[in-house]
């Protein structure tokens, strides 16, 4: 069809210029033109033929689009059952039947307990077989849980017959009363303590519920301890709590009074308005806890109740035997006190919901904090609250509610014991090492026989800056800040010509976490842990030694220091042998002076057979 359209658009052409040129020349055109006019008649038809074929083809595009749209959806109906099968398969392979929670009983027990459905169990298929046993464990339980109703019923019974023996033995009181009264004459004859103790019951009655149950808990840990590791006593007046229980009284009635007369708004708001001082007033009598032995360093905790924020605080105090420094005593309870679990600082209100109770009275948790500090109140911590049976939340948002109190009170001041002989051993060593009050060759770890050839010439205090004015990975590689705070020292040791700097690090959290030592050697320039691996292993061994490697009552600083001393004497002696001039002779008994590749040094001091030596 192009082919004639193009032939007649050629002729058409050639008979337009043919009438042009015979126009041109002033000929007729009459022929001409009526031929050129039939033309277009053919061109017509053409078109008309080409406009059919155009109708047809886009008539069968519509008909493949169709089965094309057909086909797609047909696909999308096959993916969907598809996918919908794949579910139906994972659901049935996630499937588990109830019974999988259930804790059954054993063959044996099944055997045992039912003898008779074992047997007819034999013959039937493994799912009818877990059926039946299925079937068994249901009648089996119906029958102990009516043995369990019956078992109640009996103990709603004896607690009824209780319950009446207890009010007949109430009735004895006033009788008992008289007694003690009338044979009073005797118990000073024989100097008995029972009106003491009365007495001393006169006045716990007045504590706060949360501190008589402290106070309750303490002295029966107390009387069945056969060491006398602490004690406790309720400090305060009698007539104090009473004329406080009026006051409180007396308030409350009078806010009643003003809620009913409903005052003005403004009234209301002065009214209302909370005053700090007033509100985190402390309970007149509170405890205090002495843990320690008499004739020694004593921890002094003394523990309060704020009713307003319904919770106890605990201040410290050390009560030294000698002389000492009262601004670190000070420092050393407040970090003992603080870092006794993790993630319990004291700086925040444990108590459910009571951030909601301060909005009120438009205060908050931090103010109620930093009052309570400046006035020396103490911190409210977890495991205080813990001691005195007081729910807590913690900042994980942990629920805490300890009903065992014997158990986790009696954890606890063992715990601060610990503690307490920790740190003290660890102030005795320090002090030790500052006056150089020490005797290095009585510290020898694993029997070491030889002596030392290095000394110790100096241990003083340096400051935060100086210590991270060294350039060291342990310093990078450090735990996270957790509340903690760090004393640092420098030690210098000396051999001959060769000095070694030690800067070490002690936590706030001592035992939880050691003392980081940083070594620095000049003996040839200055050799660090960055520049040279055999000081970096000498660091490492340093501050790998654990309180569970010593012996009892251990003094982790001196060992520390020893194994500092014995492996710089043995770099010394190794490193000096590939000198040119020989300043330090072999004196340590160690089978090679390098090993492997790494070339690492013997610092590891061990028994092989009946020899000790040092060994990489």
């Amino acid at each position: 069809m192009e082919t004639i359209l193009n032939t007649q658009f050629d002729q058409l052409q050639k008979a337009i210029e043919g009438i042009k040129e015979a126009k041109s020349k002033g000929q007729s055109t009459d022929e001409a033109r009526i031929a050129t006019t039939l033309m277009f008649v053919a061109l017509k038809h053409a078109n008309r033929e080409v406009k059919h074929k155009i109708k047809a083809g886009r008539d069968k595009l519509h008909l493949e689009k169709c089965k094309v749209d057909l086909s797609r959806l047909q696909l999308q109906n096959l993916l969907y059952e598809v996918s919908h099968l794949k579910k139906e398969i994972v659901r049935c392979q996630k499937f588990k039947s109830r019974d999988t929670s259930l804790e059954l009983l054993s063959d044996a027990e099944y055997s045992s307990e039912l003898p008779d459905m074992a047997k007819d169990e034999e013959e039937l298929s493994s799912h009818k077989q877990h059926l039946h046993r299925l079937d068994c464990e249901l009648r089996l339980r119906k029958a102990l849980d009516k043995q369990y109703s019956a078992l109640l019923s009996s103990k709603q019974e004896l607690l009824q017959d209780n319950l009446s023996h207890a009010q007949r033995y109430v009735s004895f009181a006033p009788a008992l009363r008289t007694l003690q009264s009338a044979t009073k004459p005797l118990h000073d004859a024989l100097q008995l303590s029972l009106d003491v103790e009365w007495k001393l019951s006169a006045v716990v009655k007045y504590l706060p519920k949360p501190l008589y149950v402290l106070f309750i808990v303490l002295q029966s840990l107390q009387r069945v301890s056969e060491e006398q590791s602490f004690t406790a006593e309720v400090v305060g007046y009698e007539s104090e709590a009473q004329m406080q229980e009026l006051l409180k009284e007396k308030k409350f009635s009078t806010l009643n009074y003003r809620h009913t007369k409903k005052e003005s708004g403004e009234r209301d708001k002065v009214a209302e308005k909370t005053n700090l001082d007033e509100a985190l007033a402390p309970h007149p009598l509170h405890i205090c806890l002495t843990i320690g032995a008499a004739g020694s360093n004593q921890l002094v905790l003394q523990i309060r109740y704020f009713d307003f924020i319904k919770c106890a605080t605990v201040w410290g105090q050390l009560n030294c035997s000698g002389n000492s420094n009262g601004q670190a005593d000070a420092n050393f309870v407040h970090h003992l006190l603080r870092h006794l679990y993790p993630n319990d600082l004291g700086n925040e209100l444990p108590i459910p919901g009571i951030q909601y109770e301060l909005r009120s009275s438009d205060l908050t948790a931090e103010e109620c904090v930093r009052y309570l500090k400046a006035k020396d109140y103490g911190k409210p911590f977890c495991w205080l609250q813990s001691m005195c049976s007081i729910a807590t939340v913690n900042s994980s948002m942990l629920y805490n509610h300890e009903l065992n109190l014997n158990k986790n009170n009696k954890e606890i001041i063992d715990r601060i014991a610990r503690r307490l002989n920790s740190w003290q051993r660890l102030s005795q060593q320090i002090r030790g090492l500052t006056f150089k009050d020490i005797d290095l060759y009585s510290l020898k770890e694993n029997i070491y026989p030889a002596g030392l050839s290095c000394s110790l010439v100096q241990w003083t205090a340096i400051t935060h800056e100086e210590l991270h004015s060294q350039i060291s990975d342990a310093l990078n590689t450090s735990t996270a800040d957790k509340g903690i705070t760090y004393n640092s020292y420098r030690a210098v040791i000396v051999r001959g010509s060769a000095k070694m700097e030690c800067f070490i690090r002690i936590p706030s959290n001592y035992p939880l976490e050691m003392p980081l030592w940083i070594l620095n050697v000049h003996w040839n320039g200055c050799l660090t842990a960055q520049n040279n691996s055999a000081i970096k292993m000498m660091e490492f061994w340093t501050n790998s030694l654990q309180p569970k490697q010593l012996e009892p009552n251990h003094c982790v600083l001196y060992a520390q220091l020893f194994r500092t001393i014995y492996s710089f004497d043995i770099f010394l002696e190794t490193e000096g042998s590939m000198q040119n001039t020989i300043e330090y002779n072999k004196e340590k008994p160690y089978i090679s002076a390098f090993a492997k590749r790494s070339r690492s040094r013997p610092y590891k001091y061990i028994k092989k057979g009946s020899v000790f030596a040092f060994k990489q």
